[in-house]
């Protein structure tokens, strides 16, 4: 609200910045070609004006309900991920005046026919999950967090990371710090990013001439299944001295399995998670970890749904298709105690 009690208006943030209003409205629906540094200086504005769209007067011009879907993994509401990239996308659809609401397990596929949101964004889409092939078939505009595995149409839009380089960074540290026989605790997840961990790891060893140790586990895996896969790769005559656990629900177990095992984490075994956490950096040892930034990335698909909604009235207004959007959330690898290894750093 402005100091004289008047509504705050897009005008208001452009007059503060010396920017044009379109300019103002790119930013903050994240349409159009703005800098990052443009957009973070208008939500900040908007945030200080404490600025709310006018949604029922750009719902009513676009016939739209202004409301998002949002879809994750069955079995996976314990996973820190999803739960941060699920705020992600409540922040940025709260500052663009959207409600969400989140699609249950096994809905009714007739509710599905007629799902009152203007798109859907489906995390992890998976090519066993009966919602991802209804809403991919359906009318109402779907982008994905990560790509859609082969197999089922393509949606509106994408957001991705680059999986492929972070892997390979990470094993690359990992034999920097002295590791020779990797070994991967891969879950029984079937969506692109997984797949794509997996074939980055056994292409990896390919090239370096080494043998691919992957240990299977169901999802979602109870301790005592995390522990017998553990086991399973550190009884070998020639076992493991680094195990990489793919999703951030294996990693904590596989520490403490290997610690009963007799095996120092950070030292005579290296321990590292493809998913980063608030909690793995203060675990004893702390966890090496790439961190995929999930709220930037649930606020990310949040601007891209947008694009698509917009796409969509284009099309219905005559204008030539556009091509997928697609935006890329970069990736880290965050080294810590649990890879040092016993080379000097």
């Amino acid at each position: 609200m402005r100091s004289d009690g008047r509504r705050a208006t897009l005008q208001d943030i452009a007059d503060r910045l010396g920017v044009s209003r379109s300019t103002a409205s790119f930013a903050i629906t994240g349409r159009g070609r703005v800098s990052d540094e443009m957009r973070r200086r208008v939500l900040d504005v908007a945030d200080e004006l404490g600025y709310r769209p006018n949604t029922v007067a750009r719902n009513l011009r676009g016939a739209r309900t202004g409301m998002l879907a949002l879809r994750i993994p069955p079995h996976s509401t314990t996973m820190s991920y999803y739960t941060e990239a699920a705020f992600g996308v409540v922040e940025e659809a709260e500052r663009a005046g959207l409600i969400v609401f989140l699609l249950t397990t096994d809905p009714d596929p007739e509710r599905l026919r007629h799902l009152p949101a203007d798109a859907v964004i489906i995390l992890d889409p998976a090519i066993d999950d009966p919602v991802t092939h209804a809403m991919l078939n359906g009318r109402v505009p779907v982008v994905t967090g990560e790509p859609v595995p082969e197999g089922l149409p393509a949606g509106s839009g994408e957001v991705i990371s680059d999986h492929d380089s972070a892997v390979r960074e990470l094993l690359d540290h990992l034999v920097e710090r002295g590791a020779q026989r990797p070994a991967m605790v891969f879950p029984d997840l079937k969506n692109h990013w997984a797949f794509t961990v997996r074939a980055v790891f056994e292409s990896w060893c390919a090239e370096r001439g080494i043998r691919p140790r992957v240990a299977e586990v169901p999802h979602p895996a109870n301790p005592s299944q995390i522990h017998a896969a553990v086991a399973d790769v550190l009884s070998e005559h020639d076992p493991a001295d680094a195990i990489l656990a793919v999703s951030d629900g294996t990693v904590l177990s596989i520490v403490t399995s290997a610690q009963q095992l007799g095996r120092r984490v950070g030292e005579d075994l290296l321990v590292a998670a493809l998913v980063d956490t608030d909690v793995l950096p203060l675990t004893q040892p702390s966890i090496t970890a790439i961190d995929l930034h999930p709220r930037e990335f649930g606020r990310q698909c949040v601007r891209v749904a947008i694009a698509a909604i917009e796409a969509g009235d284009a099309r219905q207004a005559g204008d030539a298709p556009r091509a997928p959007l697609r935006e890329i959330v970069p990736v880290a690898v965050r080294r810590r105690a649990s890879t040092l290894g016993t080379r000097d750093s």
